[in-house]
């Protein structure tokens, strides 16, 4: 099976004119929401139900977390979708990006001209909006740290008294959800809306990432790395939209990209996009403008995990943080040099940096068992994996990291990252792995046309002379870890997913025999 997007698109007029009209739609119009359960789509929902809309939503069943955060915001749920779900015709629907054609909904919405939209350009439309409405749109982007750097950049603004609209894909511990709109008290210009920008594509009627549909005044990129392997052939393909979410930031604007970045040779050479915002490097090379100057993981005062010592484009501030590992610095240093920009204090940046806590899944520490620690993250590129594991690592060298990981993201269920994978976990004392049981699609790249060998990973790892296991099941993953753990160690399950309700199973089990 080859990638759907090839090459590259953009967006077109109708994109425009849809989220135009969902903009011009009056407050207490009807709109259902279908795949509402998404992280994304169900903060539309929340957007839409904040801003007066009478909200519906349909999907396939409600699960919690996001089943609740549903029940929370629609007026009806419907299990299931079917026609019948419109039969009380909606002004608008907006359409998830897991539906497709033959979906029920989809059909009838097509059939029946009912206005749709997908989830960026209800973003478009209602959360950023023209200058006359938002003054700054910042956009963070990358293959890695977009929803830590965009959550740290939203807390910070918010500490610091500026009211910021934001999205985030996560759950921000600071901020009381992972969605608001931007004080309409304040003047249009003083406005400033964050979103994590994702790469990957819209909708089934958007084939573009999803950032395009963002009208990005600062634009962030973290980092540029091979992912999303169902629809992107190759690097230059994912290469080509991020140069496409540059282009479009305006001269007055901003363009902050990690030094270490290899790719976007030509946006690196030129120092500015076509329209002529200028580009500026953050990282640790001297010559980069915003400069991690150094960081410190001794000797801190609890509970925070390291000092960072940070150069922005002259001006030196020190920030202590509750973050670990040079990844974090790094989202930090970012956030630091946006809050510069748009005007914040050094006093400002280091206190709202200092109180950003992180986002659930991300290092995120569910509880302590006996002196057991268990650990969930999102981690799951090769390069997460690596960084996760070496921030954990300097939070106390002496303890036993267990690291447990489920290969379940389109892109590592693949044999792309075989050898980088065999190398990720070299941080860890104990590696467990879930065996792959499909590895879906392929394009075609040699290089995909075969699972993860995850059997050989463990291998490489034994023959390190580290411990290494390769388990089928959720339960047998368990049972390993709750007979084998010591006190003292950090136990880290890693997963883009939900692990088959491996950390709710743990965390009962370890509670149970180490309460």
């Amino acid at each position: 099976m080859t990638p759907d997007v090839s090459p590259p698109i953009r967006p077109d007029a109708e994109s425009l004119k849809r989220a135009e009209a969902l903009r011009k739609l009056p407050a207490g119009a009807h709109v259902h929401v279908s795949g509402i359960c998404g992280t994304g789509v169900s903060a539309v929902a929340l957007l839409l139900k904040d801003l007066g809309f009478r909200v519906t939503g349909s999907d396939k069943a409600f699960y919690p977390p996001m089943g609740d955060v549903a029940r929370s915001i629609a007026e009806k749920l419907y299990t299931g979708y079917a026609a019948e779900n419109l039969a009380d015709r909606p002004a608008c629907v907006i359409i998830g990006n897991n539906l497709s054609r033959g979906n029920p909904e989809v059909e009838h919405v097509l059939a029946n001209g009912i206005p749709y939209a997908s989830m960026p350009e209800a973003f478009q439309a209602l959360l950023i909006g023209p200058r006359d409405v938002v003054g700054t749109s910042v956009v963070v982007s990358g293959t890695h740290g977009k929803t830590t750097t965009s959550a740290a950049i939203a807390t910070m603004l918010d500490q610091a008294g500026r009211c910021p609209g934001y999205f985030v894909g996560g759950v921000p511990k600071n901020l009381p959800g992972n969605l608001r709109v931007a004080d309409r008290n304040r003047k249009a210009e003083e406005r400033i809306v964050v979103l994590e920008g994702d790469e990957y594509d819209s909708a089934f009627f958007a084939k573009w990432s999803k950032f395009h549909s963002y009208r990005p005044d600062i634009a962030i990129i973290t980092s540029l790395e091979f992912d999303h392997a169902d629809i992107f052939e190759s690097i230059e393909a994912i290469e080509s939209e991020f140069e496409g979410l540059v282009e479009h930031v305006p001269a007055k604007g901003h363009v902050l990209m990690w030094d270490g970045v290899t790719r976007l040779k030509e946006l690196r050479s030129r120092g500015q996009t076509g329209l002529g915002a200028p580009v500026a490097y953050y990282g640790t090379n001297s010559a980069s403008r915003y400069r991690l100057v150094q960081r410190d993981v001794s000797g801190i005062p609890k509970p925070f995990a390291q000092r960072l010592s940070l150069n922005l484009d002259g001006e030196p501030i020190e920030v202590l943080t509750l973050l670990s590992g040079e990844h974090n610095a790094l989202n930090l240093l970012v956030a630091a040099a946006v809050g510069k920009l748009v005007g914040l204090t050094g006093a400002e940046i280091q206190h709202g940096l200092a109180q950003f806590a992180g986002v659930l899944r991300r290092q995120n520490v569910i509880g302590v068992f006996h002196e057991r620690t268990l650990i969930e993250d999102f981690a799951h590129h090769p390069t997460a994996v690596a960084v996760t594991l070496q921030g954990l690592r300097e939070l106390d060298p002496s303890q036993r990291l267990v690291a447990v990981f489920e290969p379940r993201s389109n892109t590592s269920r693949r044999g792309f990252f075989q050898e980088e994978y065999g190398k990720a976990f070299g941080a860890a004392d104990v590696v467990v792995i879930q065996k792959v049981a499909d590895a879906g699609g392929y394009s075609k790249t040699t290089s995909e046309l075969k699972p993860l060998d995850v059997d050989r990973i463990a291998s490489d790892i034994r023959a390190s002379g580290k411990d290494a296991h390769v388990f089928s099941t959720v339960d047998e993953i368990a049972n390993y870890l709750v007979d084998t753990s010591k006190p003292g160690d950090l136990i880290c399950c890693m997963s883009n997913g939900d692990f088959g309700g491996l950390v709710p199973l743990l965390k009962k089990r370890l509670g149970e025999i180490f309460p």
